[in-house]
């Protein structure tokens, strides 16, 4: 699927790839080796007979067929498309009869929902904010799906607060006296801060199957739908009578609510799911007609009889609902590293507040915001896709969804450092836990994350590597993002604008003065310009993507050339070189002089007037001929970016 995207020619046929996982690509969880089809296949048959409902054996169908290739009458295979979603394709179309609605929902006001939380209480509920708004997109899917008497496999795609699915054209008028019920309710839980818009289209199961004509219109429609949804509402927004009071009863309840519902989330192998007036209890929210809670299930513990399975799809009597739910929490802190606020009464399970997280920081104690977003992928799937088809978008949808929404978990758990001479604080005991960061949001094919400044890095350079095997390695699908660097009482919000930026920023690369995305800024402070486009510098120019550096081709290739003057002092705590901060003084000068006559005496001189170390003499001077090579200077400004975050001040030490 992916290998294709971008090119033209015939699909390529199917390998054993990065990778073979239901959910976790570190640890496999389906029999056999990579590429054992028979001992698949054994399984499927043995777990068959065990799921009793159409629910139950869509999802073991899902699980054992999800990476196997489809074939036609023939025999031959079919690229581009899982054995799975050929089947459940042809099924949900099947159902749909002679007219096919095809619906596309969004939950609108998602940016403003997450990052309107400022008060310390709202920031600990961060994560479950955007948990709830999945859960909004999870609760009208379902709800639409038992409305029309059709089954998950009638689900397209599901992930970034939206759905698209393949209902019955006779459906129609329920559908949108639902879309229009659901939205009446976000309007009143939220007073018009989150909104449900809907756009639909009947066609023949012929061309649902070919998936094409339809699908920009949708888009284009939906667009539409969002920007007026505030149309008949007018009264309401300018006339109706507003308490701020009210407005913030309710918001303090919401966000007390979603704490509580947040502290037992990294826990949960399951969401429980009740009417909303059989809530008993602590830790639910409410959502329309239902009430969701966390559970995490005990082995021999009867399960309820209404639940989400949170990244499994072992649990073929539940709905499978993938999360990027990675968070630190303060119980996954080392005891000597633990600072615990003097008002957190939430207890170690709660999540890590920013101040706790910028203490692991390396250096200088700064927090980090990354944004990033899949490039070109809305191009795709309004009709790019190569051969297109309903099953191709289906395939290519869920793939997006498990890597944003599953692997995503993973990626946030691994425990390397950047680079082998690069510190980092110590590691938790607690299993399943790597960097000390929180996923804000992860969905569709984007993502955000908060946490101290180096490990948000080391995250987003594993997560583009991890992109790249997951892609098949194909040049054309990049991966744009930008991290924004403040202190840990920054705005969040500001943060969040300023990310953003960084992540346009990083959509503008060039490569031979033609825009080519799949830009990285790692480095965006509240010291530097927010528009400069040398922020912004190619994934594959700042880092090896596929694990093996070599020369002096990458930044971080330049960066472990300085680190070779580590002195005795590093440690995570900071980062000592054995030379005198002056000397990367003037090394920025000289990078901040590109074209200038005078750039290279700067660089002579800073060099002549550096005092080498007399114990890594060797190495100072290797720096030296590496500093005088011209292929290094654009990655210059980007390491004295790091060093300046990593080596903290005087005082900033006696802290």
């Amino acid at each position: 699927m992916f290998q294709r995207l971008g090119e033209q020619g015939s699909y390529r046929v199917a390998s054993s790839r990065y990778p073979l996982a239901e959910v976790d690509p570190l640890r496999p969880t389906l029999p056999g080796g990579s590429g054992d089809a028979a001992g698949l296949a054994r399984a499927l048959e043995a777990a068959l007979p065990l799921a009793v409902t159409p629910e139950a054996q869509l999802t073991t169908l899902e699980r054992f067929g999800g990476f196997v290739a489809a074939v036609d009458a023939a025999g031959a295979e079919v690229g581009g498309v899982s054995w799975f979603d050929q089947a459940r394709l042809r099924v949900a179309l099947e159902a749909c009869g002679d007219e096919v609605l095809v619906l596309r929902a969004d939950v609108s006001g998602i940016q403003e929902f997450i990052y309107r939380a400022e008060s310390s209480r709202a920031l600990r509920s961060l994560r479950a904010r955007s948990f709830y708004l999945e859960l909004l997109a999870v609760h009208a899917l379902r709800h639409l799906l038992r409305l029309c008497g059709v089954s998950r496999a009638n689900v397209a795609y599901v992930g970034g607060g939206g759905f698209q699915l393949y209902l019955p054209g006779r459906f129609a008028a329920q559908v949108r006296e639902f879309a229009q019920s659901f939205d009446d309710w976000l309007w009143r839980a939220h007073q018009g801060g989150l909104g449900f818009s809907v756009a639909s289209v009947i066609v023949s199961p012929a061309e649902a199957r070919s998936g094409t004509g339809f699908q920009r219109d949708l888009s284009a429609e939906l667009g539409r739908q969002k920007a007026r949804r505030r149309a008949g509402r007018l009264s309401a927004v300018f006339g109706g009578v507003s308490s701020p009071v009210l407005r913030q009863r309710q918001e303090n309840s919401l966000s007390d609510a979603l704490i509580e519902f947040g502290g037992r989330l990294p826990r949960a192998s399951h969401i429980e799911v009740r009417e909303a007036g059989q809530a008993d209890g602590n830790g639910w929210v409410t959502v329309g007609d239902r009430a969701y809670r966390p559970l995490r299930a005990s082995p021999g513990e009867p399960l309820p009889p209404d639940r989400l399975a949170l990244n499994s799809l072992t649990d073929v009597d539940a709905f499978p609902m993938f999360t990027g739910n990675y968070v630190t929490r303060v119980r996954d802190v080392p005891l000597p590293l633990r600072n615990v606020d003097a008002d957190q009464g939430e207890g170690p399970h709660s999540v890590a507040s920013h101040e706790q997280l910028v203490d692991l920081a390396l250096g200088q104690p700064r927090l980090a915001l990354f944004r990033c977003d899949a490039d070109n992928m809305g191009t795709y799937f309004a009709g790019g896709i190569p051969g297109h088809s309903a099953a191709r978008h289906a395939t290519l949808s869920r793939l997006m969804s498990l890597f944003f929404q599953g692997y995503v978990n993973a990626i946030c758990a691994q425990r390397d450092p950047l680079l082998p001479g690069v510190p980092q604080a110590a590691r938790s005991a607690a299993e399943g836990h790597g960097r000390y960061l929180n996923i804000i949001y992860s969905g569709g094919d984007d993502a955000v994350v908060v946490g101290a400044w180096n490990e948000v890095l080391t995250f987003a350079v594993d997560l583009r590597r991890a992109y790249r095997a997951f892609t098949g390695g194909n040049d054309r699908l990049g991966l744009s993002g930008g991290a924004f660097i403040a202190k840990a009482k920054y705005p969040l919000r500001r943060m969040a604008d300023l990310a953003h930026e960084a992540e346009v920023l990083a959509k503008q690369v060039e490569e031979n003065g033609k825009v080519v995305k799949d830009g990285f800024v790692p480095f965006l402070t509240t010291d530097g310009p927010g528009r400069d486009p040398s922020a912004a510098v190619r994934w594959n120019v700042f880092a090896a993507l596929d694990g093996a550096g070599g020369g002096m081709d990458r930044t971080l290739d330049l960066l472990a050339a300085f680190l070779t003057l580590s002195g005795p002092g590093s440690g995570p705590d900071g980062v000592e070189l054995n030379v005198k901060r002056a000397f990367l003084w003037k090394l920025q000068a000289f990078a901040q002089r590109d074209g200038d006559a005078w750039r290279l005496p700067l660089l002579h001189y800073a060099l002549a007037r550096t005092t080498p170390p007399a114990e890594q003499l060797l190495a100072w001077q290797a720096l030296q001929r590496t500093l005088l090579r011209r292929d290094t200077w654009p990655h210059l400004g980007h390491v004295l970016g790091f060093l300046h975050l990593a080596r903290p001040t005087a005082q900033e030490r006696m802290d």
